[in-house]
């Protein structure tokens, strides 16, 4: 049976070579979109991620090999791709970082590898964060946006495949979230689009809806800038934050919402006492990631050389500082932990070594 599909997927990598360079020369004209059609491998079936250009269907070879458990491999060094019907499926190990995009005439944009950033900032983070869709190249391409302060013009970028992947990769993103916001960014000069269809860019932008909540909190930020220690920022930033805000477990209030002028606390769930957090944090240079388990949410801070816990919920409820800059926090289970452990070295490389 192996023996046979793989015959089968011999012809279609070569339809699909022989396709590609017709493409091409026509890509302005060609559109992707995901396939509907179903896809069954020994009469089970199994999620592709495939897309249909041009009336053809296209899938990864990767994806077949790991379905019907057929090694695949790529080389590098002589661009070829080689199929061992007689090896088990492995994961692919990160390659290299590959040059720089090229800038197409009049300014169009263009890529030709899986992954850049112009520098492997991966080399600074503790090698046991990298695993899953948390590898090196995702590092490196929003530890990239990050020292940049934004995607820039040629941005450094990875693939990141539709599906379970790009919510762990979205929800990562958003977990850092303060005043700026990063999402996925694709840049509209994009000529080749349709070849690189995981394409992955992280952009970071302040909405302009929290333009007043930032102008809002300046005395208090400049106030905290003052405060000798991390430690001292972010007591103040959460007996701050405890003045306007009153726990209900089915309230939410955004960041415009949290941080202006009205009389009276806002009532928020969890959720939103984590994000207002990091928004002040951020505001105050005070690195900063929630953590969430199955039905409660909070942060962690980097503080004065370590990571510690605040539960923002938790000393307002409480009136204390029960749950301020603890080392561990008992019965508090993260539902990411992984996660957790990549957006830590994101943040301040190496401080999980």
């Amino acid at each position: 049976m192996k023996k046979q599909l793989l015959t089968l997927l011999a012809g279609m990598a070569l339809g699909m070579a022989l396709l590609s360079g017709g493409y091409a020369a026509a890509s302005t004209v060609l559109t992707a979109k995901p396939s509907s059609q179903a896809i069954y491998v020994n009469g089970q079936q199994v999620q592709f991620e495939a897309y249909s250009i041009h009336g053809n269907n296209f899938v990864k070879l990767r994806d077949i090999g790991k379905a019907v458990d057929f090694g695949v491999t790529y080389d590098g060094s002589t661009n070829s791709v080689h199929i061992d019907p007689g090896a088990p499926y492995q994961e692919e190990t990160p390659q290299p970082v590959q040059p720089t995009p090229t800038p197409a005439p009049a300014g169009e944009y263009t890529i030709s590898a899986d992954h850049w950033s112009r520098e492997d900032f991966s080399q600074q983070a503790n090698p046991a964060v990298f695993t899953g869709v948390y590898d090196r190249a995702l590092y490196n391409t929003i530890r990239q946006t990050l020292v940049d302060g934004g995607a820039g013009s040629a941005p450094a970028y990875t693939m990141v495949a539709q599906g379970a992947d790009y919510s762990a990769v979205a929800q990562l993103l958003g977990r850092m979230n303060g005043v700026t916001r990063y999402e996925h960014y694709v840049p509209e000069n994009f000529t080749n689009y349709w070849q690189y269809l995981n394409y992955f860019a992280v952009s970071a932008k302040v909405p302009e809806n929290f333009l007043p909540a930032v102008d809002y909190i300046q005395p208090v930020i400049n106030h905290v800038n003052q405060l000798g220690s991390d430690r001292e920022k972010v007591t103040y930033l959460n007996d701050y934050l405890c003045t306007l805000l009153a726990y209900d477990p089915n309230k939410t209030a955004g960041i415009p919402q949290a941080f202006a002028f009205r009389s009276g606390e806002l009532e928020a769930a969890c959720g939103s006492y984590a994000e207002a957090f990091r928004f002040l944090c951020e505001a105050a240079s005070v690195p900063c990631i929630s953590v969430r388990s199955s039905s409660h949410a909070w942060n962690l801070v980097y503080a004065d050389g370590q990571w510690l816990y605040v539960d923002v919920t938790v000393n307002d409820n409480t009136n204390s500082h029960t749950a301020l800059l603890r080392e561990s926090y008992p019965r508090h289970t993260d539902r990411e932990p992984a996660a957790t452990a990549f957006l830590k070295e994101l943040l301040v490389p190496g401080s999980t070594k």
